[in-house]
């Protein structure tokens, strides 16, 4: 079949690769973000989707904003006869006249069980909320985001050592298995597929500076789920010292102490600290990041600090 890509980070790139090495599957060209500034330079780097296009030899489109530009890209993408639109993460909504442009329509390959968890940031709020399952929808594009009909879904586990780097790669190579098999071969018609059940939808929108702060007074399973949800790109954080703390990884332990002080430290041995969380119940921390310092293991922030059972998250 022949396809056209759109698709910016990391996820995308992976499965732009796996695409690429299937014999019966061409793709034809790329649409991306354009290049970002990034570091103390600012220099603008391109997305990973791009680098592995360019690898590729692939023609690579770059809007900055594809709905302002439609007619523009409608111009540049009706030179190729792709017969379908994969998408994956690419970063903006597609207009109708571009969705709808090939012979077969777009599908996009969303990081959830929808209707559930429409909008910016599947991975991170099924991480949020605490799922134990998650997975991912193959759906046709439509005018209103994520309310096209499904085509295929595949469930993933969620661990609750998962973050979400590590359920992202879940979904992506779940995303990988299901796709590849639907764009082997000649097509003669579209594929099946059912309406979702509006009625069941919920949302999610993208995850804010705000949503950083974390609240101590909270139960330590939904800290725990917070942070993991943060990490490994953002991190959760509160005070410690008068300082910026950011909690990178945390456990969830059998350990629960009266009164309740949400933020006491609790010193375990010499590589392990804990600390209390509302409901009385303690986290084990394993990552973490002192304001101005790289980040550090708890055996290392421990010896670094002189921890003591005095000492508090605020």
């Amino acid at each position: 079949m022949k396809i056209a890509f759109f698709g910016t980070p990391e996820p995308s790139a992976k499965l732009l690769q796996a695409l690429l090495k299937e014999p019966d599957i061409q793709v034809q060209f790329v649409v991306t973000n354009p290049d970002r500034p990034k570091g103390r330079s600012k220099t603008p780097v391109p997305s990973p989707v791009k680098d592995i296009a360019l690898a590729a030899n692939l023609p690579v489109f770059q809007y900055e904003s594809i709905k302002k530009e439609k007619e523009t890209a409608l111009a540049d993408l009706s030179k190729f006869d792709a017969e379908l639109y994969v998408v994956f993460a690419y970063g903006s909504i597609l207009p109708k006249e571009i969705f709808s442009h090939p012979k077969f329509g777009s599908i996009n390959l969303h990081g959830s069980i929808l209707p559930d968890l429409r909008g910016a940031s599947p991975v991170q709020t099924s991480l949020w909320k605490g799922y134990t399952k998650s997975g991912i929808s193959i759906q046709y594009l439509g005018e209103k985001m994520d309310e096209g009909d499904i085509i295929r879904i595949q469930e993933v586990d969620v661990d609750l050592e998962d973050d979400t780097g590590t359920l992202m790669e879940k979904i992506t190579q779940a995303g990988i298995q299901s796709l590849i098999p639907l764009l082997k071969g000649e097509r003669t018609s579209a594929f099946e597929a059912s309406p979702q059940d509006h009625s069941k939808a919920t949302y999610c929108t993208k995850i804010l500076a705000e949503d950083r702060v974390l609240d101590l007074k909270l139960s330590a399973i939904d800290i725990h789920n917070r942070i993991r949800a943060l990490s490994p790109d953002l991190g959760g954080y509160c005070r410690f010292r008068d300082k910026r703390m950011v909690l990178w990884k945390t456990r969830p332990v059998d350990f629960s102490e009266a009164p309740i002080q949400p933020g006491k430290l609790k010193r375990m041995d010499k590589k392990a600290l804990l600390f209390q969380c509302g409901d009385g119940r303690f986290l084990e921390i394993l990552s973490v990041q002192p304001e101005n310092k790289n980040r550090m293991t708890v055996a290392d922030f421990m010896n670094g600090f002189r921890i003591s059972d005095e000492d508090r998250f605020e």
